[in-house]
């Protein structure tokens, strides 16, 4: 039996897809019952975290001393060895901190980081998880501080790592080429697709829904923000090319600055407003109930490491059509439901197709439902296990 301490000190909802994977790591190591005690660094643990923490007795919440207390003691400790420098006196105090308190007090043996951090202290393995470096791929879409702070932090954390966690092969394959990082030390595993937020949710009222937005009774469903990787775009140009009133297009996502800047702009010059709507950040109830009424999902982005968009309508059991990018075709598997994001004709063909083709349809729908299977079920936990264990015996 090892001691492991899951390292996620700030999460919360707030950090999105990071705070979903973190919540998800956790639930899948609970229910795989594993022989290791579990160690959950989290200042403010949510509802969920509590919940297994209380439930499962190999789950545990540190609670370090007082933070100001150990910064005081470090103060402490540096203004000596300034002394003992001045006369030179050959004494030094190592400077701990909250992860050698964790380390000694409950004698941890790996430290597992869910996110693109590592932390390393002597005789014990780390292991971090990088979710993408879309910098390197999209560097537009960064400002140069941006871009420098990820350089340096992911290469950090990814050369002191013992071992380095992946969902996709096209974030190993961008590790492997840009940071030299030996191959064997970097594991591929995608979580399982279980539990997810939409499974709780009961007595959806589409009618309400119809009410509250005023939809049409057919349309397109993108959920996603703004963001310009997101290539909206280039998607309303698709629209804009088909040049069929029929084809209604909602969207929804944190409306964040480029959709006043560029996205609104194109929709009244290209007259697009009475076709395309942006509904803005709407309610989990509210979002399960557009995919349960949508004629399909399309999710045309640039880079994703991986789209829960595309899972989620995989898993729903609805039409989706996706770009051929990173870990989209992985995640779908059959190049007929992708398009290129950049080639505009591509993308319309797909869109009147999935629309209006009911065959297509039909073989979207068989294709999804054996990816669903795959999605729910791909152990994991016991994948994860093996990485600990290897570190455990090296």
């Amino acid at each position: 039996m090892s001691n492991i301490l899951i390292n996620i000190p700030q999460i919360d909802k707030a950090y999105g897809g990071v705070y979903q994977y973190s919540i998800a790591l956790i639930k899948i190591l609970a229910e795989s019952n594993l022989s290791h005690e579990f160690f959950i660094f989290c200042h403010n643990p949510d509802p969920i975290i509590i919940e297994i923490i209380n439930k499962y007795p190999n789950f545990h919440h540190p609670k370090p001393p007082n933070l100001l207390y150990l910064r005081g003691e470090t103060f402490f400790q540096i203004f000596l060895n300034k002394l003992f420098r001045r006369f030179k006196i050959k004494r030094k105090f190592y400077k701990e901190d909250i992860y050698d308190w964790l380390v000694k007090t409950f004698d941890i043996d790996i430290i597992h980081s869910p996110f693109q951090i590592n932390v390393k202290k002597d005789s014990v393995k780390s292991i971090t998880t990088l979710h993408d470096v879309q910098e390197l791929h999209f560097p537009e879409f960064f400002t140069s501080a941006q871009r420098a702070q990820r350089a340096v932090n992911y290469k950090k954390a990814i050369d002191e790592a013992d071992a380095v966690i992946v969902s996709y092969n096209h974030v190993k394959k961008d590790i492997l080429k840009y940071f030299n990082k030996q191959e064997d030390k970097v594991h591929t595993i995608l979580l399982d697709m279980q539990k997810l937020w939409f499974e709780k949710i009961e007595n959806i009222d589409f009618v309400k829904l119809q009410e509250k937005y005023k939809l049409p009774s057919k349309f397109i469903l993108y959920p996603a923000s703004t963001w310009k990787h997101k290539n909206h775009l280039k998607l309303l140009e698709a629209i804009k090319y088909l040049n069929d009133p029929e084809i209604q297009l909602i969207c929804t996502g944190n409306l964040i600055e480029n959709f006043n800047i560029n996205i609104l702009p194109m929709i009244k010059e290209n007259h697009l407003s009475n076709q395309v709507r942006f509904l803005g950040i709407v309610s989990d109830e509210e979002l399960l109930k557009l995919y349960k009424t949508c004629r399909a999902v399309i999710v045309p982005t640039l880079y994703e490491a991986g789209s829960f968009p595309l899972m989620e309508s995989i898993l729903l059991n609805v039409p989706v059509i996706c770009s051929n990018v990173t870990s989209l075709p992985e995640t779908i598997k059959d190049d007929k439901f992708t398009f290129d994001p950049l080639d505009v004709k591509d993308m319309a063909r797909k869109i009147n197709k999935i629309w209006g083709d009911d065959h297509y349809r039909d073989l979207n729908l068989a294709r999804i439902k054996i990816q669903a299977e795959k999605l729910r079920f791909n152990n994991a936990g016991l994948k994860i296990n093996k990485v600990y264990e290897t570190l455990l015996n090296t």
